[in-house]
């Protein structure tokens, strides 16, 4: 204990900065010129700025600045070169454009996709499955399309909308589009590169577009959905259902579902109903589909899964400051939610590393109070009872404490 002034290792914010490729983030700045006239507040330390504010809570930049400078020298050991003042950061989430970092993004999901892919939560089908789906983030200003009906104050708030395509393995968004709140959902679907060949997609009936369905359909291009409540549809083949099917699948047949071309001529497109009846909401779900070849009952099951989109939008909004926003023009908003994204991947790729089970929002809670503690992130949450077992039996000499933790 002779070196006790001497700290070991790195903190752990440190670690998590410590899987960005600080290389291809050189190479995206050159890029995109996001450096230019650029003398101190490069880049790379507006990301680990960014990074170090959604993911301690700050709700403002002052309270962000604020933050850094009380941790004094530390900082240097967090890849930090000095302490930003709030106009330095102000100034950069204004002029520093936001597709830079969602590059960034991307970069990160093609290195570490593969890491993360749960071959335990392979869904029983060949295909990759996808959930599409949308959140909407709204804003005290109109800063983007407002969002919502008009009030009686006649002033409306913004929103932003948030579209993401959720890799089911993985848990992570491997496609993001941010658009006005009032853009309708199914205008992501259509979007070149969204879906690819041999792919499965899982989203709710307001995706509906029968003219995309065809094409999907000659594209080998996979979903499920439900059928909208106004859907006329007409009955083409009754298929029977065999004797192992499960009493809740009611129905299982071919239909034709009818639309126009971009030239108004009336087309139609084949599909799959099949319906479902479930017992504890008394009710009868009805689910389209182009998958032929899959049991009924799975058709249903695969719907089902669609529900971890939804789990993903609580995750980011309950752990993440999305509340308030650090800049009031739509380049700051975007570059927050891109670095949001970014920090929930870190986040997700450190909670994969370790052996004790971990919900997400615990491990982000003690993380934020222990982003500039200087242990190892692994050894610190896998033992988290010995430390807590060493804090209570040290805790007339909480200094003693703080410094065997320093020197895990």
């Amino acid at each position: 204990m002779g070196k006790s002034n001497t700290f070991f290792g790195q903190p752990i914010f440190s670690q998590m900065v410590g899987l960005l490729n600080k290389s291809k983030i050189r190479n995206r700045t050159l890029a995109h010129q996001s450096d230019y006239y650029c003398k101190r507040f490069s880049t790379f330390q507006h990301l680990i700025t960014m990074l170090y504010g959604v993911t301690s809570g700050c709700n403002s930049l002052r309270e962000l600045c604020g933050g850094i400078v009380s941790y004094g020298d530390k900082i240097t050991h967090c890849k930090f070169s000095y302490s930003p003042k709030r106009s330095t950061i102000s100034d950069a989430n204004k002029r520093r454009k936001y597709i830079v970092f969602e590059d960034i993004y991307d970069d990160l999901v093609k290195e570490y996709l593969p890491d993360l892919s749960d071959s335990h939560k392979q869904l029983v089908i060949d295909k990759k499955v996808y959930a599409i789906d949308s959140t909407t983030i709204a804003l005290f200003q109109p800063i983007f399309e407002c969002v919502g009906r008009l009030p009686n104050n006649g002033k409306r708030k913004g929103g932003i909308k948030s579209h993401q395509k959720l890799d089911m393995q993985a848990g992570i968004p491997v496609k993001v589009y941010h658009s006005h709140a009032r853009e309708h959902d199914s205008l992501f679907i259509q979007k070149e590169g969204v879906m690819k060949k041999g792919e499965v997609a899982l989203f709710d009936k307001a995706y509906n577009n029968y003219a995309l369905f065809d094409k999907w359909n000659k594209d080998e291009i996979y979903f499920v959905t439900r059928l909208k409540n106004n859907a006329k549809e007409t009955l083409l083949e009754e298929y029977d259902l065999p004797e192992a099917t499960p009493n809740e699948v009611l129905r299982d047949a071919k239909i034709a579902l009818q639309y126009k071309d971009k030239q108004g001529q009336e087309k139609q497109v084949e599909l799959r109903l099949v319906s479902f009846y479930h017992k504890e909401k008394n009710k009868v779900y009805y689910f389209l589909t182009n998958l032929f070849d899959l049991p009924a009952a799975q058709i249903a099951m695969l719907y089902k899964k669609r529900w971890e989109i939804e789990l993903l939008f609580k995750k980011i909004k309950q752990n993440f400051p999305l509340q308030y926003f650090y800049g009031d023009n739509k380049n700051a908003i975007q570059i927050q939610i891109w670095c949001t994204l970014i920090a929930l991947l870190l986040i997700t790729i450190m909670k994969k590393q370790l052996t004790k089970s971990w919900s997400f929002s615990n491990l982000v809670s003690l993380m934020q109070k222990h982003l500039f503690t200087y242990v190892k992130f692994t050894d610190f949450f896998n033992n988290i009872d010995s430390f807590t077992k060493e804090f209570v039996k040290n805790k007339g000499n909480p200094a003693e404490f703080q410094q065997k933790i320093q020197f895990q």
